[in-house]
């Protein structure tokens, strides 16, 4: 049987998780139908409590195609709030096709747009599912108005709503000549043989024959077919099942090639192992295989782990896994590996699928436990709480060895801090969350030093060049020597020195965005020592920073605002004030929408205002989009924590 692994993707509230629900019920893997907001549904505990996806969830089910065959679907429900955004490209990256839920009465949103040029970039099919027709202000020109105008290529609507606005709202195909005659009209931009037929009119094309050219154009991401619709009482939802087996195409890899996986999720089982959930796109996977796996480090090199598989399941309805041996285009609950992390591929590793798409976290908090003693406690379970997502990065930080994380927003602080307490027994409280800045090479600098002693002179030599890299592209280490020129473990040492010594740029942030070169080098055998190096290396690539020089970059998000239009003045001067950069205001009805770039550290506390500017009608959102030079002082990062501790825990 195919099988399509379909992620489900939106702006937060939109409804993907009410969609999951519907879908799961339609076909029969439920017998009831679970609603964020009642705490009912497949999520955990906490995603209950809270009224949000928080870590992705897979499920699965079967649908029927058109020709009478089964698919069976792997779904992946994605978190929307971007806090979480992280997970979203995870998921995103071992995903056959997509459905992104748009609300029809907000219509295209912010997250809306960067899951668009993330699924586009990945070259990921995606139908589009225009949520809530049954609310009031729901619309059906303008929603498909702000998604063609947002996708790369067009959008043709395959369902058509009735009564929209009300609790009455249905769906109907549109059929005929006319409909025919629209939708090879937006055939023809894409496809030369709809084209030639189009512009000679000598044979038109059937409705069969419009909709199968559909499906090859819908396949290559060049139109996606936009299905109209109610996931809460489940109008419209009949047709995004059709739509799924016709229009995304189902994994088509073999199972003969050798293995090919990708780890896109960590969890802990009952005796504290790990479970990778795994994506094969070749090959199989079975119970005592043995398996070679590759890890990208922070200086971008390359570590190879080997490791024997102890168990394998695969999905079989809903969350229920069967232990049974997965086979290409399936995803994998995967036990046995100790060492295995999130972004790890099994098998081979393909470059292509080792890349990121979204800007880290650009925040930071000092987490502390309300009773001293817990700290071990606390420390390991931040460190598995990593495990599960890498970005977090739990570390012991600065001269006093505080513990610390990296953040999106405080939506994220709150639900690690439930985490804590809920699923490790540890409270604890996170101090006020700080800015976490950048350092990029201003220029080129280099220097050259040896070491030695009164009987060896040139006990070591190293020379570095650090220069400016592409923005985004994190430490490139390269080299001018020859390999032979050291031994390897030398070499070795001075790799992994280098981006050890770039955490602490010369304002104390991390130094990133750049190009590291080893320039002249040499050793005196049999007595240079790999730590020889490693000390060396600091030291030299510390003096080739301070000729370079650095500029301090600060994080920055994308946002998007939408309020009455009578409150434009307000929120004006309190994005001004704030540091924003708005873009010009697009008004719409009675409503204003702004959208443009914000300091990151005044994300929210912008949005804690907003309800007050805007009489509670108002909504914000944001992404993270990257570090922007700090204009006037750059600041400077605390080596201690000393000038915490007059905070107060949060």
């Amino acid at each position: 049987m195919p099988t399509l692994n379909l992620g489900i993707v939106a702006h937060v509230d939109a409804g993907k998780t009410t969609l999951t629900e519907r879908l799961l019920f339609e076909t029969g893997v439920t017998t009831s139908i679970g609603r964020v907001d009642h705490g009912n549904t497949i999520t955990d505990a906490l995603e209950r409590q809270r009224g949000i996806t928080i870590r992705s969830a897979v499920v699965a089910f079967t649908v029927r195609r058109i020709d009478g065959g089964d698919v069976k679907v792997n779904l992946i429900d994605t978190p929307g709030h971007s806090d979480f955004v992280a997970e979203v490209e995870r998921a995103l990256a071992v995903l056959d096709g997509a459905v992104l839920v748009v609300s029809a009465v907000e219509g295209v949103q912010a997250q809306t747009r960067v899951l668009i040029r993330i699924l586009e970039r990945l070259q990921i099919p995606f139908l589009i599912f225009a949520n809530k027709i049954d609310r009031l202000g729901a619309t059906y020109d303008d929603t498909m108005a702000a998604i063609r105008d947002a996708v790369t290529g067009d959008a043709v609507a395959l369902t058509r709503p009735i009564n929209l606005g009300s609790r009455s709202a249905t769906v109907t195909l549109p059929t005929g000549p006319g409909f025919v005659d629209e939708l090879v009209e937006r055939l023809a931009e894409y496809d030369d043989q709809v084209l030639r037929q189009y512009v000679d009119g000598a044979q038109q094309l059937t409705q069969p024959e419009a909709l199968a050219a559909l499906e090859r154009l819908s396949a290559s991401g060049d139109l996606h077919p936009v299905y109209f619709g109610s996931a809460l009482t489940g109008t419209g939802v009949a047709e995004v099942l059709d739509g799924l087996s016709r229009y995304l195409p189902a994994g088509t890899a073999s199972a003969d090639e050798p293995l090919h996986a990708s780890v896109f999720k960590i969890e802990r089982g009952p005796a504290g192992h790990r479970v990778a959930f795994a994506r094969l796109f070749t090959g199989a996977l079975a119970a005592r295989d043995s398996v070679v796996y590759h890890h990208r480090s922070a200086a971008g090199s390359l570590v190879r782990h080997e490791g024997r598989v102890t168990s394998v399941s695969t999905f079989t309805s809903g969350a229920t896994t069967a232990a049974s041996p997965a086979r290409a285009g399936e995803i994998a609950k995967v036990v046995g590996l100790s060492e295995v992390e999130i972004g790890d591929q099994l098998g081979r590793w393909a470059p292509a699928k080792g890349g990121r798409h979204f800007a880290p976290p650009g925040l930071e908090a000092v987490v502390l436990a309300r009773d001293p003693a817990d700290r071990p406690a606390l420390f390991d379970a931040l460190r598995q709480l990593s495990q599960q997502d890498p970005l977090i990065d739990a570390r012991l930080d600065g001269i006093d060895q505080e513990l610390t994380v990296s953040l999106y927003g405080e939506v994220q602080k709150e639900v690690l801090g439930t985490r804590l307490a809920t699923e490790f027994g540890v409270e604890a409280d996170f101090l006020p969350t700080q800015t976490v800045y950048i350092e990029r090479p201003a220029g080129v600098g280099g220097a050259v030093k040896i070491i030695g002693s009164p009987d060896n002179p040139d006990l070591a030599t190293v020379g570095l060049r650090i220069e400016p890299g592409p923005v985004g592209s994190g430490i490139a280490y390269q080299r001018e020597v020859e390999l032979g020129g050291l031994l390897l473990s030398f070499h070795t040492a001075i790799e992994e020195t280098v981006p050890a010594t770039l955490e602490k740029g010369l304002y104390g942030w991390r130094v990133t965005d750049c190009i590291v070169t080893l320039t002249p080098s040499g050793y005196w055998a049999p007595v240079s020592a790999a730590g020889d190096f490693r000390r060396l290396t600091a030291i030299v690539l510390r003096d080739a920073l301070r000729h370079a020089g650095t500029t301090v970059c600060a994080p920055v998000s994308e946002f998007e605002a939408e309020f009455p239009a009578t409150a434009i003045s307000q929120v004006l001067k309190k994005l001004h004030a704030a540091g924003a950069i708005p873009r010009p205001p697009k008004l719409r009805a009675e409503r204003c929408r702004i959208t443009g770039a914000i300091p990151t550290d005044q994300v929210h506390t912008f949005e804690q205002r907003l309800p007050d500017l805007t009489q509670g009608e108002g909504f914000f959102s944001s992404r993270p989009a990257g570090y922007e030079p700090v204009h006037g002082p750059p600041p400077a990062r605390a080596m201690s924590g000393a000038g915490r501790a007059a905070r107060r825990p949060t």
